[in-house]
């Protein structure tokens, strides 16, 4: 049986960056970024009936999210987006984020690949400042709402479709 070892650039986050201007432009997440680490609290409900002895559990749902950190690099299309949410609330810091496995590509068309498609909250807590050492860190938290609308994503022009 062979497997693959995947790295961390090989699971792929485009957000959109257009800022509500109608048309989604998206733009991997990578240049100035090295850790993308993702968390989740889970809610559960524990029950027992009084004819069992031992309970049972059941997960009820999930509040996900993905830590960012990484450096400043002015420039690139998704690290001077996410600087520039430092200071966005409520819907201004609302859009749309596409995960993509580069082991998962599409048997029938070449560069396409199985996506699944969230709408999250972007909030960058440290749009560039610490030790002088250190250059202009960045950091903040990506949170997702919801479900996620399954689909394809086309490398070659950062393109999203629902459906399987």
């Amino acid at each position: 049986m062979t497997y693959t070892l995947p790295g961390a650039r090989d699971r792929m986050m485009f957000v959109d960056v257009s800022a509500g201007s109608g048309e989604e432009k998206y733009e991997r997440v990578g240049k100035g970024f090295d850790t993308a680490t993702p968390s989740s609290n889970t809610q559960t409900q524990a029950m027992q009936w009084i004819d069992e002895a031992n309970q049972t559990t059941t997960t009820t749902s999930k509040s996900i999210q993905r830590a960012i950190g990484g450096k400043r690099a002015v420039g690139d299309p998704f690290n001077d987006y996410f600087c520039s949410m430092f200071d966005k609330i409520g819907p201004d810091a609302e859009t749309t984020m596409v995960l993509v496995d580069a082991w998962d590509e599409d048997g029938e068309t070449a560069g396409t690949y199985k996506a699944k498609k969230y709408s999250v909250v972007i909030d960058c807590t440290n749009d560039g400042g610490g030790a002088a050492t250190d250059g202009l860190p960045i950091e903040g938290v990506i949170y997702i709402n919801g479900d996620p609308t399954v689909g394809k994503f086309v490398l070659a022009t950062k393109t999203f479709t629902e459906g399987e």
